[in-house]
């Protein structure tokens, strides 16, 4: 009887991406945990190695911090569909709507301030915001098709761009953070206004 045991070339490949996965979860766990000033001497130490492995699982800042949006995304994706998109009535469509923004960003309280502010001096990060900003604005469009479509196109973009402006993080978190509000109240706010908008 013999066995096939896995190849000096395999070891090392799993063992590459392993480190390299313990660099982006050390990572994203700084972010998380609200670190600001993030060395790579930190990342090494969170990530149990040493700081000159880090570049060599990576090849420059912005790859290791693509690495991390990617991650982070694939985590969001599932929370960022709309229940029953565009069907229904216009209270559930608003109901689900709301629902799947604060779903989003009651996940991300953690991360997403940091991501701002990383943003202003990594590209990547900026990047990826901006993708995911405009990703949240169409499935403003296609969920309300329907009540945008009586209006004209002028009123369809102020519609949208209120209603855009309404669920970003940036409002939620100052709904959250200076006034204290209580998820089920930001809720009813949000109901609220979008149901304005779109009248």
């Amino acid at each position: 009887m013999s066995s096939i045991s896995a190849s000096p070339v395999d070891g090392r490949s799993l063992r590459r991406e392993r480190n390299r996965q313990d660099i982006v979860d050390a990572l994203l766990s700084l972010i998380e945990n609200g670190e600001t000033e993030i060395s790579a001497a930190l990342i090494a130490s969170k990530a149990g190695l040493s700081e000159r492995s880090i570049f060599r699982y990576f090849d420059d800042v912005n790859d290791l911090y693509r690495s991390v949006c990617d991650q982070a995304f694939s985590k969001e994706i599932e929370y960022a569909l709309i229940d029953d998109a565009g069907v229904g009535s216009l209270d559930m469509k608003i109901e689900n709507f709301v629902n799947q923004r604060v779903r989003i960003y009651t996940m991300n309280e953690k991360i997403a301030p940091a991501a701002r502010s990383f943003a202003f001096k990594n590209p990547v990060i900026k990047n990826q915001l901006v993708v995911g900003r405009k990703l949240l604005r169409t499935q403003i469009i296609k969920h309300f098709a329907e009540e945008l479509s009586v209006f004209d196109k002028q009123q369809q973009q102020v519609a949208v761009a209120i209603i855009d402006s309404l669920t970003t993080f940036e409002y939620y978190d100052m709904m959250r953070s200076d006034q204290k509000m209580s998820v089920q109240a930001i809720k009813s706010v949000l109901t609220e206004s979008i149901r304005k908008a779109l009248q």
